[in-house]
């Protein structure tokens, strides 16, 4: 018996993903999802809600199976396109409930806030009353928006056309369509930039079920960023640095880590890594970028004033950040013993020196990496801020995954970046909402491991095309960048651009 193609076995899976969402989603008690009949009394039972998360990793594993499937094909050189792959998997998703997070209802009452005259960054959601805080996590009601000015003014300028929650989602999770837009248009650039197959990059990266599932599908503003940080890295390649530092500027508008696309930038304006040129690069590029975030936020009419509210996040205490887990034991063992003053101050103090061990590795990154490696650079700097920041969810994965996937990635980087993209899909059911559920989060629990053994023997198998020899290397100070196609035509250029320092 032959087996669907991938496209129909992702498009399926993301089918089923979509109506188990009906189910597994927290929504509004006001909106059109709780009053549909099947699925209101599949939500009001335990064995309801089980059979809604059975369906729910069975989809994902559907999606991950397909994604597999292209993958091996690709990293073969099998030639795919993309784009109807993508659209196939992503089109189910965009008027199901948020996936696997609230954050999206958070994002609908922080623009609410904006409508209504409130100050985001000196209140939450807590300070509305009626539908649209129905579906918001009761650990945000009184905590500030961490979010920059853009997420904020777009959905107070949606709130102001409408205070019905759901259409307030989908108006959030346009914007992260849009992210993915801008990452499909930059990936393939950067790619052919740094010597990648764009194919190839473009699985990994645009069609991973990561992104569409917990980027589009949950409708975090992370993919938006994402989608400005990849563009503002493609244009600089271009050779217009200005208007890159400002995209920089942009996307740390967005979320504040966005703005370490700088690194890239000031890579190409000064390639050969002269500590005094990449200084003076840095320096530029980053003032350019904080003067566009600055601007943004007085034009927007919300200021500076989310920089306080960037400690919100770190109410999590995440396990996917190393320093959560470090202080986490410290803080254990201290309380053991009976000291609760330091244990509470312990937590706070490896968060501390996580960061600063992560900014310090950002600092050498930005004066040492050659343009070769900026790409990698970015990558690894966001994977810090990640790893080593106050807190880490799954989606946050995403952000450094199109760097790595363009960053000449060999045999176990490909295998760890699918591995992880893996795991992170089928285990996305394990979210907040099963929060203190024993029950619900045992059943989901093995189901995930029953999909994850079936689908992570498929990975070590699949391996990158070994590069043809002969290929001369790039030359130090020498931007190599070959068919890429011209603006508005379907002809092919071949470009040659040296920057010099």
């Amino acid at each position: 018996m032959r087996l669907p193609s991938p496209l129909i076995r992702g498009a399926v899976g993301a089918c089923i993903v979509a109506l188990a969402s009906l189910v597994t989603s927290v929504v509004p008690e006001s909106s059109w999802v709780a009053s549909l009949p099947i699925a209101s009394a599949l939500r009001s039972t335990l064995a309801g809600r089980m059979t809604g998360l059975t369906f729910m990793v069975a989809g994902l594993g559907l999606m991950v199976w397909a994604w597999l499937a292209v993958g091996r094909e690709v990293l073969a050189g099998v030639r795919h396109r993309m784009t109807p792959l993508v659209i196939a998997w992503s089109a189910p998703l965009l008027l199901a409930p948020p996936l696997f997070s609230r954050d999206a209802w958070s994002y609908a009452a922080q623009g609410a806030l904006v409508a209504k005259g409130f100050d985001p960054y000196a209140v939450g959601p807590g300070a509305l009353t009626g539908h649209i805080v129905e579906a918001v996590d009761p650990m945000w009601m009184a905590t500030p928006a961490p979010y920059g000015p853009i997420p904020l003014a777009y959905g107070g300028l949606m709130a102001r056309l409408t205070m019905d929650p759901y259409l307030l989602m989908l108006a959030h999770r346009a914007l992260a369509l849009l992210g993915i837009v801008l990452i499909a248009w930059a990936v393939p650039r950067l790619a052919t930039a740094c010597r990648v197959d764009p194919r190839v990059a473009t699985w990994l990266v645009v069609a991973n079920p990561v992104l569409i599932t917990h980027g589009l599908g949950a409708a975090h503003n992370d993919v938006l960023m994402l989608g400005v940080v990849c563009a503002a890295f493609a244009v600089a390649l271009t050779g217009h640095w200005g208007t890159a530092a400002v995209l920089a500027g942009t996307a740390a508008a967005v979320k504040l880590p966005g703005g370490l696309v700088v690194i890239a930038i000031a890579a190409v304006m000064s390639p050969l890594a002269r500590p005094r040129l990449r200084l003076a690069s840095l320096a530029i590029a980053g003032v350019v970028a904080v003067v566009t975030l600055a601007t943004i936020g007085e034009l927007v009419g919300v200021g500076s004033g989310w920089l306080s509210a960037l400690d919100v996040p770190g109410l999590v205490r995440s396990p996917l950040s190393i320093a959560n887990l470090i202080g986490l034991g410290a803080a254990g063992v201290l309380s053991w013993l009976g000291e609760d003053t330091a244990a509470k101050q312990a937590l706070q103090l490896v968060r501390l020196v996580g960061m600063l061990t992560a900014l310090g590795l950002i600092a050498v990154l930005g004066l040492r990496s050659s343009i070769h490696n900026a790409a990698r650079a970015v990558g690894i700097a966001l994977l810090a801020v990640v790893l080593l920041g106050p807190t880490a969810h799954d989606w946050y994965f995403v952000w450094c995954l199109p760097f790595l996937a363009v960053a000449r990635p060999g045999r176990r980087l490909t295998t760890a970046l699918i591995g992880v993209s893996t795991i992170l899909t089928i285990a996305a059911p394990l979210n907040s909402s099963l929060r203190g559920a024993a029950i619900p989060i045992l059943v989901t629990t093995s189901l995930v491991l029953v999909v994850l053994a079936t689908l992570l023997g498929r990975i070590h198998t699949m391996q990158p095309q070994t590069p043809a020899r002969g290929r001369s290397p790039i030359r130090e100070g020498t931007l190599l960048v070959d068919s890429i196609r011209a603006p508005n035509s379907g002809e092919i250029r071949s470009a040659t651009s040296t920057i010099r320092s």
